[in-house]
């Protein structure tokens, strides 16, 4: 039978919505039209109905009965929708009929029953399976873990929790390593695990080709004015005002006749033909080139910068690191140096393209600092052959602790 129904988001019923309990073998509800009554009824009906997805039904011992119910959904998908008055039979039982419903209904009872009774013996020996499991648990935690912590930590490490520590134990079942007396054990212990040497991480190198390219670029030695053959050319060159001039086409208002420079109503329209004929496409093409090699420049150097930093904070952290810290450190320092010169240097090429600028090259220290990774790599790995060997007498002891 039918112990709780629950509504939700359907029909009357709102978000918070409601609930029967305490249902009985018969039950009487009532309410005015509209209050959700037939919305009980369809819940009943086809409760796997999507639109009743926040709603629920629940079943004595979980066990759902086939429902049978009558309303006015039934009427109309049965019937149609015509009216029909008084009372009426779906048709009539034979008596053969009805003693086979009867004789099916104690048989069908009789399996509920036993279903019932089978079930509350599962219960019970799943409880006494849990009770079992928890007393094995706490006697593997107190007589095992407990008792060999401090000798064998390294052995039970990863398995530091009651439920944890006893499943490692069933997986042990099939271990075929060697049997050791405790003794022999301890022996091997004190040596094992003692001070473990670790693996330790290849360095990843760097890639600096690209920025050596732009470093070596002729358009920071190339000084970049506008087209000589402008009537204006000759007295902006003469007197090296070609940025100024540059810089200052950015203030001439639209619609203004204003000087930007004189603040004198001088500006025609002619004038400013002969200033964008002056800074003409082969001007704009190499002020954007220069925009373009300082932004790729400062991005390629701030990850060599970041990358380099991250290997000389790591390496610090490592007691037996194979990087030469002594000469990668001071190296790292003076690269830093030479990238702000030369950002601050490429910048001012940026304001000012007429001016021609020497570019520290910074490959020498960069390759300077490879070498050191080069020659750190090799000896990691000589160490990480000596830490595998290591690794398997331990491997091994674990196994046999």
């Amino acid at each position: 039978m039918i112990e709780t129904i629950s509504f939700k988001n359907i029909a009357t019923y709102n978000q918070a919505g409601s609930e029967i309990s305490g249902v009985q073998k018969i039950n009487f509800i009532y309410g005015a039209n509209g209050s959700g009554k037939t919305t009980i009824s369809n819940l009943i009906t086809d409760p796997n109905n999507p639109i009743f997805n926040d709603c629920s039904i629940t079943w004595k011992h979980r066990q759902s009965l086939d429902s049978l119910v009558y309303n006015k959904n039934f009427r109309d998908k049965n019937f149609g929708k015509d009216s029909i008055d008084g009372i009426f039979t779906l048709g009539s039982a034979t008596k053969e009929d009805i003693e086979l419903i009867e004789k099916k209904s104690a048989e069908l009872e009789i399996i509920k029953s036993d279903g019932i009774t089978k079930k509350g013996t599962l219960d019970k020996q799943k409880d006494a399976l849990k009770d079992k499991e928890n007393e094995f648990l706490e006697w593997c935690w107190k007589n095992i873990y407990k008792k060999y912590e401090q000798d064998f930590k390294e052995a039970f490490r990863g398995s530091l929790t009651k439920q944890t520590f006893k499943d490692k134990l069933l997986n042990e079942y099939n271990n075929t390593a060697s049997l050791l007396t405790i003794k022999e054990i301890h022996e091997k212990a004190k040596t094992i695990f003692g001070n473990t040497p670790q693996n330790l991480s290849q360095i990843y190198n760097i890639e600096f080709h690209e920025i050596n390219e732009i470093e070596s670029n002729e358009i920071w030695q190339t000084k970049v004015i506008g087209k000589n053959d402008v009537d204006i050319a000759q007295l902006i060159q003469k007197l090296n005002l070609n940025d100024w001039v540059n810089q200052g086409r950015e203030f001439i208002q639209e619609d203004s006749n204003v000087c930007p420079f004189c603040q004198q109503e001088t500006i025609t329209e002619e004038f400013i033909k002969k200033l964008e004929d002056y800074f003409d496409e082969s001007f704009m093409k190499s002020v954007q080139s220069i925009q373009e090699l300082f932004d790729k420049y400062n991005q390629q150097y701030e990850n060599i910068i970041n990358q380099l930093e991250q290997i000389a904070s790591s390496q610090k952290e490592i007691k037996e690191s194979k990087l030469n810290l002594e000469k990668f450190l001071p190296y790292l320092q003076t690269l830093r140096s030479q990238y702000q010169s030369n950002k601050g240097m490429f910048n001012s090429k940026k304001r000012e393209p007429s001016r021609s600028i020497d570019v520290v090259l910074t490959r020498v220290q960069l390759e300077r600092i490879k070498s050191l990774i080069d020659e750190a790599n090799p000896e990691i790995q000589k160490h990480n052959t000596i830490v595998q060997n290591f690794e398997k007498e331990k491997s091994d002891l674990i196994n046999q602790i």
